[in-house]
């Protein structure tokens, strides 16, 4: 029996019997070769090929870590670098903050009538422009836009539009708005302004502009992805402008406009300028300055009415009454009389006589009488000199005080100065002397010079509101206040004794015969109202014409109101711009507007009717 063969099993050693037996179903070339048969896998040069694979899983690693390096790099700069302002910009697409535009201040009258007003609109910003473009919208239009759900919607901002009720009759005093200036946004004091608001340009609307403008309110809603609004966040309510009232009587103002267009027209003028003041605090009554413009069309932004109106000849926004300048003619006289008496030279009593021309040199220098009716008036004191304006008296009384007194005398009372009246603009004037002329034309202060400025000619120039400031301080017995169109405004005085009361009693008494019989404001001498002024005919550029002066207070012994008229051009002060004067009195003294004073009938005599200056 044969001997019985011992069984290795399944373990390593017996498969290694069994393939290297003869008898085995593998037929092995070489003893190494094994590691081919028993390891998965195995290859010659695998090894090799190993050590290139680890290279390629580093080099791979790295850029997978670089990248992702620099992505939490970038993570890192959006959320915690920039993490606010990028949180801002996805909140702008869901949130929107809306600003609700304060409305202006209200200006009235004195008693309580609007002059200017706000009507509620909204405010359309184009931002596809360069340079962004503000319009105002209605709010009929804004609402139809809603509906449709027009993307303009979506840029309009709540505000208000200015109008103007009274439109161009006011103009002048309460002035206009009109959209902020690139250059008036660089200044500091405009600061808290934003592109597209609105300011005062000129009169009231600028001078008071910081108590008008009031502060800006807004809100912050919630808007979907299309724009559309969801709710409303956050809101705070706007702070409107103050309210302001003006010394100015807009029933008063009407009249004068009225009364002043119809006189421009009749006298074939274009121009002119009216003020009217309470001369005991210088409150300002009206003020007009014709040709005037409608305020409302520069709340519109209507560009093209806008250019036709700064493009006129007649330049209507130019506010004559503060800023017109002109040779003040006889009223002139009123500076010349006091210089006289001041220089105690010249006193009640002291006459000249009227010879109808007088001569300097070769020179000669006549009385407006004489040239228009060949007559002289014989011995003139002061009173009359003012009465009949008669210009010889006061060459006489020029030549005895000189030129200085009347540069002196006229730079008291404010001429070649400013007033200070609570608008811009105001102009002024001239006050000439010998170092401006040397300045000016090169040439000395010639004796004619000085007869010439004592009637109100030659190189002198004042405005209107200047005028009235001399006539209100003889009206006051003798205080100049400073003009003010807001009411709230103490009065502030400028000047006062300058005169003892009984010389300027004196020049009034002079004034109080001007509109009488005999005087040179003819209109006035059927008036049964007791008024005091001053005619004056200023010779300027053109020699076929004059302007037409005439100031004036009333009542004579207790003065409630004083006024100057001037019509550019329009011919005597006496026959023009006098009738206006009366009309505005007439009315304004009047217990019922329907029925007013009626004039008293006087004979007119040869010194009456027929003469003016």
């Amino acid at each position: 029996m044969a001997k019985k063969r011992k069984h290795l099993g399944f373990s390593f050693t017996d498969e290694v019997a069994k393939v290297t037996s003869k008898k085995g179903n593998f037929k092995v070339k070489e003893a190494s070769d094994w590691t081919d048969l028993l390891l998965p896998n195995f290859r010659p040069g695998y090894q090799q090929g190993l050590s290139q694979s680890i290279w390629r899983i580093i080099f791979f690693t790295a850029v997978i870590l670089v990248l992702f390096f620099i992505i939490f790099l970038r993570l890192f700069h959006l959320q915690i670098v920039e993490g606010k302002t990028n949180r801002e910009l996805a909140d702008g697409n869901r949130i929107q903050i809306k600003v609700i535009h304060a409305p202006r201040g209200v200006i009235y009258d004195r008693n309580g009538q609007i002059l200017a007003a706000n009507s509620p609109a909204f405010r359309l910003t184009d931002t596809k422009l360069s340079k962004p473009k503000t319009r105002f919208v209605t709010r009929e239009q804004a609402m139809e836009w809603e509906v449709k759900d027009d993307p303009r919607v979506l840029n309009l901002e709540v505000d208000n539009v200015r109008n103007y009720p009274k439109g161009e009759v006011f103009a002048h005093v309460v002035g206009y708005t009109g959209e902020i200036s690139d250059i008036e946004l660089a200044d500091p004091k405009f600061k808290n302004y934003r592109l597209g608001d609105q300011i005062g340009k000129s009169g009231i609307e600028a001078q008071y502009e910081k108590i008008l403008h009031g502060v800006d309110g807004g809100e912050i809603i919630e808007v979907d992805a299309s724009g559309k609004k969801l709710r409303t966040l956050r809101q705070k309510t706007p702070i409107p402008g103050q309210n302001i009232y003006l010394s100015i009587d807009a029933s008063l103002q009407e009249k004068l406009y009225q009364e002043f267009k119809e006189a421009i027209s009749k006298s074939g003028s274009c121009c002119g300028a009216a003020v009217v003041s309470d001369p005991s605090g210088g409150k300002i009554l009206a003020l007009v300055s014709y040709p005037s413009f409608d305020p409302n069309l520069f709340t519109k932004n209507e560009d093209f009415a806008i250019s036709e109106i700064f493009s006129q000849t007649t330049s209507p926004i130019l506010n004559r009454a503060i800023a017109g300048t002109y040779p003040p003619g006889s009223t002139f006289k009123i500076i010349s009389s006091m210089a006289a008496l001041a220089s105690g030279k010249i006193n009640a009593d002291t006459t000249f006589e009227d010879t109808g021309v007088m001569y300097l040199g070769s020179y000669q220098f006549s009385n407006w009488y004489f040239n228009q009716f060949g007559k002289v008036e014989g011995l003139v004191n002061l009173k009359k000199a003012i009465m009949r304006s008669n210009d010889i008296y006061f060459y006489k009384v020029s030549q005895i005080i000189g030129e200085r007194a009347l540069v002196d005398w006229s730079k008291k009372l404010y001429l070649g100065a400013r007033l200070g009246i609570d608008i811009p603009g105001e102009e002024t004037g001239l006050v000439p002397t010998n170092e401006w002329k040397q300045e000016t034309y090169g040439q000395p202060w010639y004796p004619g010079d000085t007869l010439h400025m004592s009637i109100g000619q030659g190189f002198v120039l004042t405005t209107p509101l200047q005028i009235l400031g001399v006539t209100s301080y003889i009206a006051t017995g003798g205080t100049l206040y400073q003009p003010q169109l807001l009411l709230s405004d103490k009065p502030k005085v400028l000047v006062s004794n300058l005169l003892p009361k009984d010389q300027i009693d004196l020049i009034r008494e002079g004034m109080k015969l001007v509109p009488k019989s005999g005087g040179s404001a003819w209109p006035f001498f059927t008036f049964p109202f007791p008024t005091a002024g001053k005619t004056g005919t200023a010779e300027f550029g053109d020699k076929n014409k004059t302007h037409a002066w005439y100031t004036s207070f009333a009542p004579v012994d207790d003065p409630q109101i004083a006024m100057t008229i001037l019509i550019e051009g329009g011919g005597q002060g006496s026959s023009v711009s006098a009738p206006v004067a009366k009309e505005i009195y007439r009315w304004y003294f009047s217990p019922d507007k329907n029925k007013l004073i009626q004039d008293v009938y006087v004979p007119a005599t040869d010194s009456g009717r027929t003469l003016g200056e």
